[in-house]
């Protein structure tokens, strides 16, 4: 009987320690994942924050020159990560020498990805409530309450990460640089114009879009981001290349319309020459950035 009970005991005493171990292996996850998922940098740009009680990266790398202007925080495209390759990485990684602080966020992730492709099957069927498309539009596999769910997710992510930047920004005193890249830079913009985050020092979109829009229901659809824009009364540079997303492409004209009664201090449209297909493209528009936000903030 003693025998038993010592046995009984001796696995209880196991099974504790293995639940503490697991324990701390579940606390410890999020920095185990980001470092493995960043193993390539160090360790110390690693931050984090929290949205809806999950740690999302976000990467910093301090100035690293006797000048400090500030900070610039940059947001990729949805579904990228912090030091996605090409602009974004270029962005982060070489503006520190120029003297600012450079905080990469992870931008925000779509429930789903809506899907464009139409079935065999149902190209024949009228089905109900069809949305009206041209001929140069395929039907959507997703409805317009769909779209806005998706929408106000992305939104409402974006929106909880940037407001926990304070202690962040904090570290960097100076001016504070917003860049928001693709179809973050249509999430970004509506978030100012609603007023759901801080007014930055100076706004930077890069080929901003919002791809779905046309397609949620009409009483649900924001301002364009051209009619946004003209409201803010913020520094504003709008950088537009031409492999940028044709909704991109398209719309950059109106944005230069609605907005050129702005003083150029505080709007400027600048049509690169080169592409974000190579480094040359990258430090065209870091060279863009930097310039526009000197002279906006006087330094």
């Amino acid at each position: 009987m003693f025998l038993f009970h010592s046995e009984v005991l001796v696995r209880t005493i196991q099974f504790c320690q293995l639940m503490l171990i697991a324990i701390g292996l579940w606390v410890v996850a999020p920095a185990v994942t980001a470092q493995q998922k960043y193993a390539h940098l160090n360790a110390n740009e690693i931050k984090f924050v929290t949205i809806d009680g999950k740690k999302i990266e976000i990467l910093v790398r301090s100035w690293e020159s006797k000048k400090q202007f500030g900070s610039m925080v940059i947001i990729g495209p949805s579904d990228t990560d912090a030091d996605a390759n090409g602009l974004v990485n270029y962005l982060r990684t070489h503006i520190n020498t120029r003297g600012w602080a450079s905080i990469t966020l992870t931008p925000a992730k779509g429930l789903y990805r809506p899907n464009y492709a139409t079935k065999p099957e149902d190209i024949s069927e009228a089905g109900e409530e069809q949305i009206t498309l041209g001929t140069n539009k395929s039907i959507p596999k997703y409805t317009s309450e769909q779209l806005l769910e998706l929408r106000n997710f992305q939104q409402a992510a974006l929106s909880e990460t940037i407001n926990q930047l304070g202690s962040t920004l904090g570290l960097f005193p100076g001016a504070n640089i917003l860049i928001a890249i693709d179809d973050s830079a249509g999430m970004v913009t509506n978030l100012l114009y609603d007023k759901k985050i801080p007014n930055p020092d100076v706004f930077v979109v890069v080929n901003p879009y919002r791809e779905f829009e046309y397609l949620i229901d009409s009483q649900s659809q924001r301002k364009s981001i051209a009619e946004q824009l003209v409201t803010m009364s913020l520094p504003i540079l709008d950088l537009q290349s031409g492999d940028g997303h044709p909704i991109s492409i398209a719309d950059a004209s109106t944005r230069l319309n609605y907005n050129q009664v702005k003083p150029p201090r505080y709007y400027r449209q600048y049509q690169m020459s080169l592409d974000f297909s190579n480094q040359s493209g990258w430090e065209e528009a870091l060279n863009q950035i930097e310039g526009f936000s000197r002279s906006a903030i006087g330094r």
